[in-house]
């Protein structure tokens, strides 16, 4: 005899239950090609991938929804990771995603790290190696797509923050797999044929899923980065992402637009800064000045007090000589009785042994001379 039977959704919820509690269920990561994908209004993500043979109807919920999730399509192939779940109402079962994965960003991601241990071990990150910007560049090199909107980005910026330099667009490819080698061979024809005049590269390229990106994870590009004499601000993608090429280069900017802003500085604070050089000259030129003629009066001083003491000094000595020859002067002894004989000529007779008997001779004493005759 046959057994009670049980309802529909007795029976669901039964194998709700077995499956969400089998270990293997609970969690899984299955491979597929997207074969239906849609964005649905309560902002939860339907797909269905497929294998060739057989389908699964997957979800994501609306909070494990990252930019992967937004970003793949019908025809891609993906790897999903999630639990079973089943909905009872309707008697289905799909698979409750919590990651998504493009097939081959694993191996990309492993590439990566890979290689930035390697490069990292030979110091190319290496801070010591990384060189200074110009301040004030007068020429840079752009190194990107010339169909690409980075370059008309970097342009624009550029532009707008100053009309002091001069741009020079370097086409490459920046994808697939001749990129790396076309931007390194690129860089190094810069080197060689524009050296002392380029004194800037921008080398990168706008976003795009981990394969697009995958030329500025190339070795050969990094050593040609590193070594570069030009310094180089590498802008790859978004800024979530990061490639070997940003560890690589002197600096690393977000976007290619931010590269921009990093490579010229706006001319309105150039403007405010010049001002600022010249209100520091002039303080201290007119510092300088004050302190000239500062010095000056402190010579002059010096130079009028010499003065003042060398005439000082000389009116001293005149006036010791003039007392000098008024104490030498012979009028003077001949007021105190003394007498002159001048004989010839009015020479002075300085001895009686020189008088001569008969012969005339002056006598001069203070109130004045006479003749006389010696007898």
């Amino acid at each position: 005899m046959a057994g009670k039977p049980i309802s529909v959704s007795q029976l669901n919820e039964y194998i709700k239950n077995i499956l969400q509690t089998d270990p293997l269920l609970r969690y899984v990561r299955v491979s597929g090609d997207i074969t239906y994908y849609k964005l649905h209004s309560n902002g939860n993500i339907y797909l269905t991938i497929s294998d060739g043979k057989s389908k699964l109807q997957c979800i994501i919920f609306n909070n494990r929804i990252d930019e992967t999730a937004l970003r793949i399509q019908e025809g891609d192939e993906v790897i999903l990771e999630g639990s079973i779940g089943a909905f009872t109402a309707r008697g289905e079962y799909s698979l409750w995603v919590i990651r998504v994965e493009l097939a081959g960003e694993g191996e990309l991601a492993k590439e990566f790290e890979r290689l930035k241990a390697k490069l990292e071990k030979e110091g190319l990150f290496a801070k010591s190696h990384k060189k200074p910007l110009p301040r004030y560049p007068n020429h840079i090199g752009i190194v990107t797509s010339d169909s690409g909107a980075a370059f008309d980005d970097v342009k624009k910026i550029l532009c707008l923050r100053t009309n002091l330099t001069d741009i020079t667009l370097f086409p490459v490819l920046v994808q697939g797999k001749a990129a790396a080698a076309n931007i390194a061979e690129t860089i190094d024809f810069i080197n060689k044929d524009y050296k002392g005049e380029i004194d800037l590269l921008i080398v990168g390229r706008g976003g795009g899923a981990p394969e697009d990106l995958a030329a500025f994870n190339d070795e050969g590009l990094a050593r040609a980065i590193y070594r570069s004499d030009i310094p180089i601000i590498s802008a790859v993608g978004h800024e979530i992402d990061v490639s070997i090429s940003d560890l690589v280069a002197d600096v690393r900017a977000e976007t290619p637009t931010a590269a921009a802003q990093i490579a010229v500085r706006d001319r309105e604070d150039i403007l405010g800064e010049m001002n600022e050089y010249m209100h520091s000259l002039g303080t201290l030129l007119t510092g300088k000045l004050l302190q000239a003629e500062l010095s000056l009066q402190n010579t002059m001083n010096r130079i009028d007090s010499s003065i003042r003491n060398l005439i000082s000094d000389k009116e001293n000595e005149i006036s010791k000589s003039i007392l000098i020859l008024k104490e030498n002067d012979p009028r003077n002894v001949l007021d105190k009785g003394f007498a002159i004989v001048s004989g010839d000529g009015g020479r002075p007779v300085t001895s009686a042994k020189n008088l001569s008997k008969g012969k005339k001779y002056v006598i001069t004493m203070s109130d004045g001379s006479k003749d006389c005759r010696i007898e």
